[in-house]
């Protein structure tokens, strides 16, 4: 047995160095432009519509080495008592994932990214929807490196015809590390006709993009004082500064009944990443950040936020739906991050955790919705309402899709709360 073991790492090895490593570059060097650029099929300027759009977030590859191999889960099963050389086969997965880790090719998830794909596609066609909004997290694993933008760019517009009939428009997800103006800067842009902050305009409605790798650094790629100077230039001012921030003049200057805001990074997570806004090496101030973040979505009217991060479905409301005073707006925070990624498991012990942490030190909020699945959204504008439906993707062909959740937001509810302030 052992002999076997030392000869599959041999072998993986040897594979390992024949095949390379995926190095960091540019995407332009690396592919034609036919190849990598993503059409920029939704009209410039005010649209004369309201819209129909899908939301999907963090359809980036898995490793399998820690999907199939380090998890708990995966050795404190039955198979391990009833199946002969089960444990091979965990080993066996988890020397193919390292020395794919180690070459930094991401190697786990193509099923679930392709049937998500699929069931959006398929929905885009049946609701003839306007558009797709990607919360984040596209490139494959790592947004400097060609071959994780290759992964994306041939399941979605080589070999698929998504990205070809389909307005596509993008967040910055950490992943595309859009910090990183070497590499993942450049090819974030090469790809998209979009910047990392922008506004879409409909009749009752205006979508606002931001790229919070601003504010949530992970990957310490911009230092302390950059990361204060750049919150305060594209989210919040300083009081003293006499300058509104972009996000704040964008939101002010707008009218319309419904705002709903694009930021990768969920504000509040009942997952493993609700420690984000409180590790200091993502940045500093993180918790007062956060807290005049979502002041301001009080303050100017935003009703819906989409985020993506946590590899699951949530749905958090802040405020309270039956407040007619004005003086907490409800705000809808969902976190849309089914695109394809692994699904990361739900603690009911952390969700209790960061429900009382959030109520008595953030801001009062419920969670109404949790579900540890592959999923998108629908939302919908109309001159009276905004709709959102979610759907799990379940992989099944005779039920591909299933109804998880749907709320509306009402403009006379919206209206009553804004002449009472």
């Amino acid at each position: 047995m052992h002999r076997k073991i030392v000869t599959i790492i041999i072998a993986s090895l040897l594979l390992a160095g024949s095949a390379g490593c995926a190095s960091k570059g540019l995407v332009r060097e690396k592919y034609p432009e036919e190849f990598y650029r993503v059409p920029k099929l939704l009209p410039d300027g005010p649209q004369k519509n309201n819209p129909k759009f899908v939301v999907i977030g963090d359809n980036q590859a898995g490793w399998r080495g820690k999907e199939k191999f380090v998890r708990k889960k995966n050795w404190a099963t039955w198979k391990m008592a009833i199946i002969p050389f089960y444990q091979l086969y965990l080993i066996g997965n988890g020397i193919v994932g390292g020395v794919n880790w180690w070459r930094h090719a991401p190697d786990y998830g193509k099923k679930e990214r392709l049937m998500v794909r699929d069931a959006i596609y398929a929905e885009a066609k049946r609701s003839k929807v306007d558009f797709i909004l990607n919360v984040g997290d596209i490139a494959a694993h790592d947004g400097r490196r060609p071959s994780h933008w290759k992964m994306f760019l041939q399941e979605n517009k080589e070999k698929h015809p998504l990205l070809e009939e389909v307005p596509y428009l993008p967040t910055a997800g950490n992943h595309d590390r859009t910090n990183d103006e070497i590499y993942g800067l450049p090819n974030y842009r090469a790809i998209f006709d979009y910047p990392r902050f922008y506004v879409v305009d409909f009749p009752d409605a205006a979508l606002f993009v931001t790229d919070s790798n601003f504010i949530l650094d992970q990957e310490q790629e911009v230092d302390d004082d950059t990361q204060d100077a750049l919150f305060e230039k594209w989210f919040v001012s300083d009081v003293t500064s006499g300058e509104p921030a972009w996000l704040e003049r964008e939101l002010r200057a707008r009218k319309n009944v419904f705002k709903i805001v694009a930021f990768h990074h969920s504000i509040l997570s009942f997952g493993e990443h609700n420690s984000d806004w409180t590790n200091p090496s993502c940045g500093r101030n993180l918790g007062e950040k956060r807290k005049r973040l979502i002041e301001l979505f009080q303050r100017e009217g935003v009703q819906l936020v989409f985020s993506g991060h946590d590899h699951f479905y949530q749905h958090i409301v802040i405020g309270s739906a039956g407040d007619k005073s004005g003086e907490n707006e409800v705000i809808h925070l969902v976190v849309s991050s089914g695109g394809g990624a692994p699904i990361r498991e739900v603690s009911e012990r952390v969700v209790e955790e960061c429900h009382q942490r959030y109520n008595e030190q953030v801001v009062s909020c419920q969670l109404v919705n949790v579900a540890e699945v592959h999923h998108y959204c629908l939302a919908e504008v109309s001159t009276e309402n905004l709709t959102v439906e979610t759907f799990a993707v379940t992989g099944d062909p005779e039920q591909p899709i299933r109804l998880l959740e749907k709320f509306q937001l009402e403009r006379a509810q919206i209206a009553g709360r804004e002449g009472s302030r």
